[in-house]
């Protein structure tokens, strides 16, 4: 898995996901942090992108949870929210190394996944 998107809300799940994997990504999609850490243990992510509300944590714990499993520690992590910029800025605190704006623009996002995973991962298909 290159991404993991944890993520509450079905529409961004459906809009990343698809979004991303028009460029070959492979993202997985959890609604809950507790169904993050179940994906992350079976497999990896190359980048997580994680809500900052979510129904069971908030995005730090979430994240903080993540960071605990092997293979995750040092992956580089996505918040995303709607917050304002001034909660923004408590975020950074929490080892996130960047921070998208509901709605998110898409042009942003690919170039913020593109800094981590590389630009286009269909490259490497057929």
């Amino acid at each position: 898995m290159d991404v993991l998107l944890v993520d509450d809300n079905v529409l961004m799940q459906q809009l990343i996901a698809r979004f991303l994997g028009e460029f070959g990504y492979q993202v997985a999609v959890a609604g809950l942090a507790s169904e993050a850490v179940a994906l992350a243990r079976r497999s990896s992510p190359g980048l997580l992108m994680i809500d900052m509300h979510l129904p069971d944590l908030d995005g730090p714990d979430a994240l903080a949870a993540l960071r605990k499993l092997p293979g995750c520690a040092d992956t580089p992590a996505i918040a995303i929210s709607g917050l304002a910029e001034e909660e923004m800025r408590h975020m950074e605190m929490h080892d996130f190394n960047e921070y998208l704006v509901k709605p998110v623009d898409l042009d942003m996002l690919h170039a913020t996944v593109a800094r981590y995973l590389g630009p286009n991962l269909a490259r490497s298909v057929g």
